[in-house]
């Protein structure tokens, strides 16, 4: 169909042409979509047919912002399509439908077989989880973990089953959001979000947003970015999988989906189970405080639900919504939180301080409400010119450990009930050259957690609302404007006003510059205010210019990106401490600087062969204060590279279709020193072989082929040393799972 499309017309004088198709993310064609092509001087439209196909001839030589809209899916513009003289542009449009909670524009085009540059004012990566998890991924931070300018911090530890949080750009995960769906799940002990448990086969997308610019609307209370998990949403027609992994260390997953719409009614349904005995197990070690014999193990045992159910309203562009999801999970710490006396002796019956009956297990249900109505007369696309969605949800997460666990003071292992409401309104518009939205959210959170917030009482509320005004211009076919405001309101610390400003030129279809500054802040958390309840919210200030370009003409031409951003934090939240190192309070004081660089580059080999490469420079440090420390990475030293922030990742991915349904994947990720595992610099590698067969696809993968740090415990005092004013400070050296090998069975219908 696709050679019949480009199959070149008489042109008239100084034209070309523009065909293609238009289908949904599983490849079914789309009728009666409205795609707009629009530069300042011309403007033309059209209307796909029943197979989705539409053609546009005649079409002026230059540079047009491309809009596509149908009923039933998300508008997609922010896309550059360039048409030459004489020329046909062969452009494929794919489009997402309706659903709630994305930050930034979904679906893809495509020009001539290559991906149209983005045009949104805020640099961003998706992720593909399902693709995910049918390579055997099951925790979606081990991927996470390889992004750059991405710190998957470790604050108890590094086996599996221990608390992992995200942080963008900064040494601090309480500066980056973390959404489901659209509602924060940050929480107000930590800050944060563990991210440990996340089954990839739960999600459809995962959006990583760097930075603070103007294109999402999550609200002014983060510094470093914000990562938005997408549950699996209806599909219009009746479809599901079954999935069966089996890998190293007795490690198993089972998932089961279903997706479909039956006339109004649309499902999405997914139950996934994780067990694992882990890589040590039945480990006997001699307790150093007893004599005795103790037997280790790190086994986790976990469940994830998920349950959709979807009304549609009017013409399909409204709907009424209800989600249920719920994660129970066991985790056996007594390894991962077991240390050997000597660093250098871990053999079985080695002395070791231990507890042998360290765990957690964890509930997490969650209720959600939505409804989306679309405001005023349909057009004859059938799109209506504004839309008002209003949501709910209510969250509680319940954790349970051990009384020897909890006295450990980890700010992540302890009892604690937290229970979240999140209610939002947003209003969108669409103008005749521009899209104007309006939004409203108020967030209440309550943590219950006896134990950990002494001495204060055992159970604390926080209330913060946000009003967001933001307004998308196409000033000229080469120049974007986004214009937001960001009003806040904490009763833990008052008011906050953020004003955020972004350009975006394309002097022509290959390339785009992007400019924007903006404001930003943290609240202070329930468990920090205990301490001082005088303390106000962080401060940023930030910039950012990004370079895109497509350097060539045909279709393996290379995709490359470049970032470059610095952030001016005031006031951060530290822990004071004197000369010896001894605590003394906690309050807000002196100034902080991140700065860095990201380059991505794609370069298609052949047809079937795609090389990516991905490249950050990550500097983050304290600029005076010399005797302050954070809880996440002890010792802040002025001018000093805070500890735990590698300055420099990389990564690397070569991925490639063969004959006869033959898949593959070489993966690569390297961190320099002063990383999270407080290592010297190291890289991990995974591989893959695919085979599919119809509807059922094979996977084997291995992951840390290598086995890099292996070392199955937490090696006390064995880590790179961190540089003070006093001397270099010890640190502990965290340790990897080893080397593990995965057979994925996935069977769709």
């Amino acid at each position: 169909m696709l050679l019949a499309l480009a199959a070149s017309p008489a042109f008239a004088a100084d034209t070309g042409a523009v065909r293609g198709v238009v289908v949904d993310v599983g490849g079914v064609p789309i009728p009666a979509a409205a795609i707009t092509l629009a530069s300042k001087a011309n403007v033309y439209h059209a209307t796909s047919d029943v197979q989705g196909s539409y053609a546009i001839d005649d079409v002026a030589s230059g540079s047009y912002d491309l809009i596509a809209s149908a009923t039933k899916f998300r508008t997609l513009s922010n896309r550059v399509v360039g048409v030459s003289v004489g020329q046909t542009a062969v452009v494929d449009v794919v489009l997402a439908r309706i659903d709630l909670g994305a930050m930034t524009a979904l679906g893809t085009v495509t020009v001539n077989g290559r991906q149209a540059l983005s045009t949104a004012s805020a640099p961003s990566v998706d992720l593909d989880p399902q693709d995910l998890a049918g390579q055997g991924i099951e925790n979606l931070s081990d991927i996470l973990s390889e992004q750059i300018a991405l710190t998957m911090t470790r604050p108890a530890g590094g086996a599996p089953g221990l608390p992992q949080s995200a942080a963008l750009r900064g040494p601090d995960p309480s500066e980056t959001v973390i959404d489901v769906d659209g509602h924060q799940v940050n929480n107000s002990n930590s800050g944060d979000f563990d991210l440990s448990l996340l089954d990839p086969s739960e999600f459809q997308n995962v959006q990583v947003v760097y930075g603070i610019g103007p294109s999402a609307l999550v609200g002014a209370n983060t510094q470093g970015g914000a990562i938005n998990f997408r549950t699996i949403e209806p599909s219009p027609r009746s479809q599901g999988l079954l999935r069966f992994s089996a890998g190293s260390f007795n490690t198993f997953g089972e998932t089961l989906q279903a997706t479909g719409t039956d006339e109004r009614l649309g499902y999405a349904l997914s139950y996934h189970r994780y067990t694992s005995s882990g890589e040590v197990n039945n480990y006997d070690v001699t307790d150093d405080a007893t004599g005795l014999v103790d037997t280790l193990g790190s086994n986790i045992a976990a469940t994830t639900t998920l349950a959709k159910l979807r009304y549609a309203l009017g013409i399909g562009d409204g709907f009424i919504e209800a989600t249920y999801r719920n994660t129970t999970a066991f985790r056996n710490l007594s390894a991962p939180l077991a240390t050997p006396d000597n660093p250098n002796i871990t053999n079985p019956f080695a002395f070791f301080t231990v507890i042998p009956d360290a765990s957690t297990a964890n509930i997490s249900p969650s209720l959600g409400l939505d409804v989306q109505v679309p405001l005023g007369a349909h057009d004859a696309s059938g799109q209506a010119p504004a839309t008002l969605i209003a949501r709910h949800e209510d969250t509680v997460n319940s954790q349970t450990v051990p009384t020897d666990v909890e006295a450990l003071g980890n700010p992540y292992l302890f009892n604690a009930r937290d229970h979240i409401y999140d209610d939002s309104a947003t209003y969108q518009r669409t103008l005749e050259n521009g899209t104007l939205t309006f939004g409203y959210d108020v967030r209440r959170e309550t943590l219950t957690a006896p134990f950990a917030l002494v001495p204060g009482p055992p159970s604390q509320t926080q209330t913060g609302r946000s009003w967001v005004g933001r307004y998308e211009w196409r000033a000229t076919p080469k120049l974007n404007f986004t214009v937001g405001t960001y009003l806040s309101s904490f009763d833990t610390f008052g008011q906050s006003v953020d004003p955020r400003l972004a350009a975006v030129w394309t002097p022509t279809a290959d390339s785009v510059v992007r400019a924007s500054i903006g404001t930003a802040f943290r609240a202070p958390l329930l468990a920090e205010r205990v301490f001082n309840p005088n303390l106000t919210a962080e401060r940023t200030t930030e910039y950012e210019l990004g370079y895109e370009r497509r350097l060539g003409d045909d279709p393996l031409a290379a995709h490359a990106v470049l970032n470059v951003y610095r952030t001016n934090l005031r006031d951060p939240i530290f822990f004071t401490t004197d000369a010896s190192g001894a605590l003394l309070f906690l309050k807000n004081l002196g100034d902080v600087v991140y700065q860095g660089v990201e380059l991505r580059l794609d370069k298609p080999l052949t047809q079937k062969v795609t090389l990516s490469a991905a490249y950050g420079v990550s500097i983050a440090y304290p600029i005076n204060n010399p005797f302050a420390f954070d809880p996440a990475a002890p010792n802040v030293v002025a001018g000093e590279q805070f500890q735990g922030i590698p300055p420099q990742k990389a990564q690397l991915t070569l991925t490639g279709r063969a004959s006869s349904g033959f898949g593959y994947f070489l993966d690569g990720a390297y961190e320099s020193s002063n990383n999270e595992l407080n290592r010297p610099a190291y890289s991990t590698f995974g591989a893959g072989l695919t085979k599919t067969m119809g509807r059922m696809q094979v996977t084997l993968a291995g992951r840390n082929l290598t086995n890099q740090y292996d070392d199955l415990f937490t090696l006390p005092g064995a880590g790179t040393p961190y540089p003070t004013p006093t001397g270099p400070s010890p640190t502990d050296a965290f340790s990897l799972q080893g080397r593990g090998v995965t057979l994925t069975l996935t069977q769709k219908y």
